[in-house]
């Protein structure tokens, strides 16, 4: 049973934290420490598509992405160098499955406790079995490396089906099926 569809998106050239602006980070280990903030002098090199992440992990969505979905849960923080392009944050929390996936963490902080390296995303388990509403989800755990790791993006079933019918460039939804006994 499909219980809800993982958004991927391409990458856009670009870097969130590397522009001349300090970002928040832990003194310990130099990771992020706040993924909500936004480099105020930040240049999105592709803008050709309507969702996007940049490679260090943000979601770049546009305006006509933002028009598609319900705004339940969602925090959509405008790019101020390019209006109508926002970086999206879901307050939306899913349980990810990292036991039953076999996740790998490694290289865990002794100050801020996030580990460096997080594999093993794909496929995506969740702890509850049960279709996702139709909302924009983020999964508890970020996978990547260092400063690319994000959440995986999750809609529900109904949710996807309205985001294909929307024809929105950059973006690919993989089906999230729950095989459990």
């Amino acid at each position: 049973m499909t219980i809800a569809f993982a958004l991927s998106a391409p990458d856009n050239g670009s870097y969130m934290l590397r522009g001349d602006a300090p970002h928040p980070a832990c003194p310990t280990c130099g990771m992020v420490s706040d993924r909500t903030w936004v480099d105020p002098g930040f240049k999105l090199r592709t803008s050709d598509f309507d969702a996007s992440y940049t490679f260090d992990g943000y979601l770049i969505v546009s305006e006509r992405f933002r028009n598609a979905v319900p705004d339940d849960g969602l925090r959509f923080l405008e790019l101020e160098s390019l209006p109508g392009f926002f970086v999206l944050d879901s307050q939306n929390e899913v349980a990810f499955d990292a036991a039953r996936r076999g996740t790998k963490f490694d290289r865990k902080c002794g100050e801020c406790g996030r580990f460096n390296v997080v594999a093993g995303a794909f496929p995506v388990f969740l702890v509850d079995a049960a279709p996702l509403p139709d909302v924009v989800w983020r999964t508890d755990v970020e996978f990547g490396t260092g400063d690319e790791q994000h959440p995986l993006i999750l809609v529900g079933p109904m949710l996807a089906r309205r985001l294909n019918d929307a024809k929105l460039s950059g973006v690919d939804l993989r089906p999230v099926v729950d095989d459990s006994p």
